[in-house]
This record gives C-alpha cells, sequence and structure tokens, in this order.
C-alpha cells in the first residue's frame, strides 16, 4: 500500500515539475518578443515566428515543424535560434541587431541566410549587394563573427579588417 502511495507522489510529483518547466519557458520566450515577432523556447533554443502567422498557429497546435532553419548561438545571450523559414530567421536577426549591433565604425552589415555580411561604408560592393544581393565572388570566415556567426564579404581585405576590428 505504502508502495503505491509513493509511486503515485513520484508521478505527481514529475507531472507538476513537467508543466512548471514547460510554463517557465514560455515565460520567459516571451522577453525575446519583438515588434512583429513571437518566440517560443523549446529545448532551450528560440523558436521565432512573424507575428499572426501560420507557422507560428502550427507550432502551437502540433509542435516543431518538419522544415526548420537554424543559426547555432546567433539570438540574444548566445541561443540557438530556429525558424519555420530562412526569411523569418534573417528578419528577426537582423531586427535584434537593429542594424547597428554587429556594425561598428566605418562598416555596414547584412544578415542574409543566417551569415553575417560586412562592407565598407560607401563602397561599391554594398550598393552592388543592395541592388542585386550575393556577389558571385565572396569571402568567408566560418563561425567567427559575433555570436559565432559566419562572416562574408565581396574582399578578403574587407572581411579580414572587419573581424579584427570587431574582435578589439
Amino acid at each position: 500500500m505504502n508502495k503505491s502511495k509513493l509511486l503515485i507522489a513520484m508521478l505527481l510529483g514529475a507531472s507538476l515539475t513537467a508543466c512548471a518547466s514547460t510554463a517557465t519557458e514560455t515565460s520567459m520566450a516571451a522577453k525575446y518578443d519583438i515588434d512583429g515577432f513571437k518566440t517560443q523556447i523549446e529545448d532551450g533554443r528560440l523558436w521565432v515566428f512573424e507575428d499572426g502567422s501560420e507557422e507560428l498557429a502550427f507550432f502551437k497546435e502540433h509542435g516543431e515543424p518538419a522544415k526548420q532553419f537554424t543559426n547555432i548561438g546567433a539570438g540574444p545571450e548566445g541561443m540557438t535560434v530556429k525558424a519555420a523559414s530562412q526569411e523569418s530567421l534573417d528578419k528577426y536577426l537582423a531586427a535584434i541587431s537593429g542594424g547597428s549591433e554587429f556594425e561598428i565604425k566605418g562598416f555596414k552589415t547584412k544578415i542574409e541566410d543566417g551569415r553575417l555580411w560586412v562592407f565598407e561604408e560607401g563602397s561599391e560592393d554594398l550598393a552592388f549587394f543592395e541592388k542585386h544581393g550575393e556577389p558571385a565572388k565572396q569571402f568567408t570566415s566560418i563561425g567567427t563573427g559575433p555570436n559565432g556567426m559566419t562572416v562574408k564579404a565581396a574582399n578578403q581585405e574587407t572581411l579580414d579588417k572587419y573581424l579584427s576590428t570587431y574582435k578589439k
């Protein structure tokens, strides 16, 4: 008889802990909401959704979507950020950076496909990127940027200059 009571108490305790953990993750996620975006924390990762999107409704009803886009360590407090589309992920990361978190004097930055593009202010490369998108010739440094992001540039000199200046 005592074993049954102990088993019931253990199951009840585990259920309450799971509920508290889920409630805590949900309330913690709200602090990462920004204008136009809602966030959820699942398994320690920050999911981002455009406010009122079908993806958010699906996530709330069914959980993680089959198709996912991830940027490891690029979110607030170094969190991994996930989204149902690369476009939403990029928009959120650009919005939290405010266009200036990764920018330093003399440089402009853009987030594209979860990667940080760097340009010297006023450069032809920046004008080309804004008009046409990614250039054919690219230089990449994987995982060396802010929050462990991959950094890209239209030339090696700009990439090296940005990375050496940003880390100072």
